[in-house]
């Protein structure tokens, strides 16, 4: 359900409340940012609008398109409108933002249903529950997860200024441990960075988890630095960052270099 908000105050509701949301933007031909996150898994979109129109896209999947095919997936999330926060330029072509108003009709007339549980398995006419091993993060990888985090966030702080700084990274905190609780164990460190405190959870989650939550950590990093240096230079911010960790963390698939972006505005 919509809640009801006093003038200037942020729109706020759950997925199935995205279509009313967006007409009455479209409507009133809004400024503002859309922000949408998964309550099913980690996942995070920042929408753009001006004039009521989609003008970027940004999130933990990446580029526009691959950020609109992932929400063609969503099934249950939260939403916030913040009215009157801009972006200088426009990334979405028209064909994309016809994606997102198809997308958007979709949700009018589907319902948010649980998926049917896993079939059990059967053995000798009894039920017994079907081991999964999850292979734990090691320690090398872990150390190179931390210290690439601590240099993202540090630029990012760096970049913000040291008042909006705590801000920011607060803002960054709760879009990644919204969906991924266990990330609620980090903590903004005294010299401006993002550091973990307590591991005890992380250290319990499936590497392959784990793994998820730092690349979504560190794409968001990157898309918070976009609407204040542009898209090519939150990339570049990026990579300049982790430095001589940036192979090391391609190979583990947290982070990525944007070819496409590179040539195409570099």
């Amino acid at each position: 359900m919509l809640h009801s908000t006093p003038s200037g105050e942020p729109w706020q509701g759950s997925l199935s409340d995205l279509p009313n949301v967006v007409a009455s933007i479209k409507r009133l031909r809004a400024f503002g940012r859309l922000t949408l996150r998964n309550s099913a898994r980690l996942g995070v979109a920042h929408l753009y609008f001006r004039n009521g129109r989609l003008v970027h896209v940004v999130g933990t999947r990446g580029a526009t398109n691959a950020v609109l095919a992932d929400l063609q997936g969503w099934m249950r999330g939260t939403l916030r409108f913040e009215r009157g926060v801009s972006i200088d330029h426009e990334t979405v072509a028209d064909e994309q933002e016809q994606s997102f108003e198809r997308w958007v009709a979709q949700l009018r007339g589907r319902s948010a249903t649980p998926p049917p549980p896993s079939r059990p398995q059967v053995v000798e006419g009894q039920v017994v529950a079907k081991p999964r091993v999850d292979q734990l993060i090691v320690p090398w990888e872990w150390r190179v997860l931390i210290e690439g985090t601590r240099r993202v966030t540090l630029a990012v702080a760096h970049l913000v200024g040291p008042q909006e700084a705590l801000t920011v990274l607060r803002d960054i905190l709760d879009d990644c441990s919204s969906a991924f609780p266990a990330f609620s164990g980090m903590q903004i460190a005294s010299g401006g960075y993002l550091h973990v405190k307590d591991n005890s959870q992380l250290d319990r989650l499936p590497r392959e988890a784990l793994l998820e939550g730092f690349a979504a950590l560190i794409a968001t990093c990157q898309y918070f630095c976009s609407p204040i240096i542009g898209e090519l230079e939150a990339h570049r911010l990026v990579i300049q960052a982790l430095g001589d960790l940036g192979p090391t963390l391609i190979s583990l698939g947290v982070f990525r270099i944007d070819d496409r972006l590179l040539i195409n505005r570099g």
